[in-house]
């Protein structure tokens, strides 16, 4: 699935320990948007497309778990210890934007 939205940094997303930040609390907002009404069941593997604008500035691994977490939230998968194998790759673009693909795991 492709996701024209702006992949979000881990570093990004939180006030201290705790507290999200209203960037991340928009992100995920957002990026129900496009997850809702999808479910994976069992074992799968991801592989993760970050087609970025700031591309040499952005650290490939910051951008996983957020948009992981946000996946199970969503409910397009029921459990991140689901994930058995995942890749991710970073793009240098015109424009911001993820795709995620998800296959199941064999």
């Amino acid at each position: 699935m492709e996701i024209p939205l702006k992949a979000l940094s881990v570093n990004c997303a939180f006030q201290g320990r705790r507290f999200k930040t209203k960037e991340y609390k928009d992100y995920e907002k957002d990026l129900s948007w496009f997850l809702k009404g999808k479910k994976i069941e069992g074992e799968i593997e991801i592989h993760y497309k970050f087609f970025l604008k700031n591309f040499a500035r952005t650290d490939v691994s910051n951008l996983i778990k957020l948009l992981e977490d946000c996946i199970v939230k969503n409910g397009l998968i029921t459990d991140d210890r689901k994930v058995k194998r995942f890749t991710a790759e970073k793009f240098k673009s015109e424009e911001d934007k993820m795709e995620i693909i998800i296959t199941k795991y064999s």
